[in-house]
C-alpha cells in the first residue's frame, strides 16, 4: 500500500505547475501558450520575468527531492527513494488538468541530478581530475556553441558514464544515470522541436559515413589489449596495405578512378581525387605507432586523430569563427578538448599517466594546425606518439 500512496502523492506533487497558475494568477494567460510553449521555468523568465521565473524554479528543482523525502519517511530506503522522485519528473509532464501536457520536468531532474552530485563528492566518489575534465568539457563547448542543447548532449553522456564508472555501478549511479539520461532526452527532443540542424555547408562537406565510422577505429586498441603484438601489426597492416593498394590503383587508373570517386562519393571527399586518402593516412600512421611505440603509448597516440580530429571538423565547420592557418581556433579547441577526454577514459582503464596523455594532446593539437604537406592523421599520431614516448622515458 505504501508504494501506491507516495505513488499518488509523487504524481500529484509533480503535476503542480506554478508557471502555469503563476500566468493565470499575473497576466491571465495560458503560458504554454506563449513564447516556446512550455511551462517551465526558462518560459517563465521570457514571459512572466524575473520573481516569477524564481518561484518557479524552486518549485520544480525541490518537488523531486520532496518526494524522495516522503518515500523514505514511509519505509523505502534509500536510494531507492529516489526513484519515485522520476513519478515526479512524470506528473510534471504529464498534469491531469491540463491534458497532459505539462513542462519537460528537466528542472525536476536536475533537482535529483544536483543532489546525487553533491552526495558524490562530499564522499569523494569524483576525483578532482574528473571534475575537471568535466568542467573544461562543458566551458569548451559552451564558448563555441552557445546552445544548451548542444552542452548537454555533449556533456551528459561523460557525466554519466563519470557516476557509473567512479561509483562502481551502485544504486545511486544507476538511479542518477535515469536522471541524467531523462535530461539528454529532453535535450534531443529540444533541438528537433527548435529545428535545429546543420549547416548546409557542413552537410555537404563532412563525409558522414566516415564521420560515424570513426569511432570504430577504437576496435585496434581494444584488440591490441586482448591479444598480442604480432596479432595488431598482421591486422593492422594489412587494412593499411589494402587502403595503400586501393589508392595507388586508383591514382594511377584515370578511369578506376573516376569510377570509384563516383561511385563511392559518400566515402571518398573531392580533395582525395589526387592524392592519398585520409583512410589511408590514418592506419599507416596506426601501423607505424604499433610499430614505433610501447603499446599503451601507440594506443593512445591514435586516439588523437580518431575522437580530437572528429569533433574538430564538426565544430569548426559549423562554429568557427577565428582563423588559424587553415584551421579555425574553434575547431582547434574542440580538438584538444575532445582528445583529453577521450585520453582521460583511456588512463581510467589503462592506468597510463595522464599528464603524458596531456603533453600527447597538446603534440597532436599542433601537429594538427600546423602548415606543412603531411595529413593530420599521420603527423598527429606520430608527433604526439614521439613526445609521449619522450615524456614515458624521461
Amino acid at each position: 500500500m505504501k508504494y501506491v500512496i507516495i505513488f499518488i502523492l509523487g504524481y500529484l506533487i509533480g503535476a503542480i505547475s506554478p508557471s502555469y497558475f503563476l500566468g493565470k494568477i499575473l497576466k491571465g494567460i495560458d503560458i504554454r501558450e506563449h513564447r516556446d510553449h512550455n511551462a517551465g521555468t526558462l518560459n517563465t523568465l521570457h514571459v512572466l520575468g524575473l520573481f516569477p521565473a524564481i518561484i518557479t524554479a524552486f518549485f520544480d528543482l525541490t518537488k523531486g527531492l520532496i518526494v524522495a523525502l516522503l518515500a523514505y519517511y514511509i519505509g523505502i530506503p534509500y536510494p531507492y527513494n529516489f526513484l519515485f522522485a522520476y513519478i515526479a519528473v512524470l506528473g510534471h509532464i504529464f498534469p491531469f488538468y491540463l491534458k497532459f501536457r505539462g513542462g519537460q520536468g528537466a528542472a525536476t531532474a536536475i533537482g535529483v541530478i544536483l543532489y546525487f552530485l553533491a552526495v558524490f563528492m562530499k564522499r569523494e566518489i569524483f576525483p578532482l581530475d574528473a571534475l575537471i575534465v568535466l568542467t573544461i568539457l562543458i566551458l569548451v563547448v559552451f564558448y563555441i556553441t552557445k546552445n544548451g542543447e548542444i552542452i548537454g548532449i555533449s556533456t551528459i553522456p561523460v557525466l554519466t558514464f563519470f557516476s557509473v564508472y567512479f561509483a562502481q555501478g551502485s544504486p545511486e549511479s544507476l538511479i542518477f544515470s535515469l536522471f541524467t539520461l531523462h535530461i539528454l532526452g529532453v535535450n534531443f527532443y529540444n533541438v528537433k522541436r527548435k529545428g535545429l540542424r546543420l549547416k548546409e555547408e557542413s552537410i555537404e562537406r563532412i563525409k558522414w559515413s566516415r564521420f560515424f565510422a570513426r569511432p570504430f577505429a577504437i576496435l585496434l586498441i581494444i584488440i591490441y589489449f586482448l591479444t598480442s603484438r604480432k596479432t595488431i601489426l598482421l591486422l593492422s597492416g594489412s587494412v593499411a596495405l589494402f587502403f595503400l593498394v586501393l589508392d595507388l590503383v586508383r591514382l594511377s587508373r584515370r578511369g578506376i578512378n573516376e569510377m570509384i570517386m563516383k561511385s563511392l562519393h559518400f566515402v571518398f571527399k573531392t580533395k582525395e581525387e589526387h592524392t592519398f586518402s585520409s583512410m589511408t593516412h590514418f592506419m599507416v600512421a596506426a601501423f607505424l605507432s604499433f610499430v614505433l611505440f610501447p603499446r599503451e603509448i601507440a594506443c593512445a597516440s591514435i586516439l588523437f586523430p580518431i575522437f580530437g580530429d572528429m569533433f574538430a571538423k564538426l565544430f569548426g565547420m559549423e562554429f568557427g569563427r577565428l582563423k588559424i592557418l587553415e584551421k579555425t581556433f574553434e575547431g582547434t579547441l574542440a580538438y584538444v578538448t575532445f582528445s583529453l577526454l577521450a585520453g582521460y577514459i583511456y588512463h581510467l582503464f589503462v592506468g597510463f599517466p595522464f599528464y603524458i596523455i596531456i603533453a600527447g594532446t597538446m603534440a597532436a593539437a599542433l601537429a594538427e594546425i600546423a602548415p606543412w604537406k603531411m595529413d593530420d592523421n599521420l603527423s598527429g599520431a606520430l608527433i604526439s606518439g614521439t613526445v609521449m614516448y619522450l615524456f614515458f622515458i624521461l
